[in-house]
């Protein structure tokens, strides 16, 4: 079972947080920075899936930082963005592809976490995972 990731870095410093576990296999968490990939190796994620677009935020680092940063980690990278208006059937038989492939645990991320959540129990309901 993956650890607790414990902190979250921000503007230098480190923010003590929780995620959000669904199963043994996937974590439901908020924005993660690049500065955090070795961190989540270490913890036992195998996987990472982005699904917040970029530019959402000022503050927020761009996918291809955290791409860099999750392959020099040597973790697997998705990047599927959508916003809360733009949530398809479509977007949810990709996360499930995606899920169905990728290496476990997975981490799942975006902004807040809730439309993380949102995808993940909609591919739950559609009886795609």
């Amino acid at each position: 079972m993956v650890k607790c990731l414990d902190n979250r870095y921000h503007r230098g410093t480190f923010i003590h947080t929780r995620p959000n576990y669904m199963t043994d296999t996937i974590t439901i968490y908020k924005q993660i920075y690049p500065i955090q990939c070795p961190k989540l190796a270490e913890l036992g994620y195998r996987a990472l899936i982005n699904i917040r677009p970029d530019n959402e935020s000022e503050t927020q680092p761009a996918s291809e930082n955290i791409a860099q940063a999750a392959l020099e980690a040597g973790l697997a990278y998705i990047y599927l963005p959508f916003d809360d208006e733009r949530l398809s059937l479509k977007t949810i038989e990709q996360f499930a592809q995606h899920y169905h492939t990728l290496p476990k645990p997975i981490l799942l991320f975006c902004g807040t976490g809730a439309r993380a959540k949102l995808l993940y129990q909609s591919a739950l309901m559609q009886d795609l995972l």
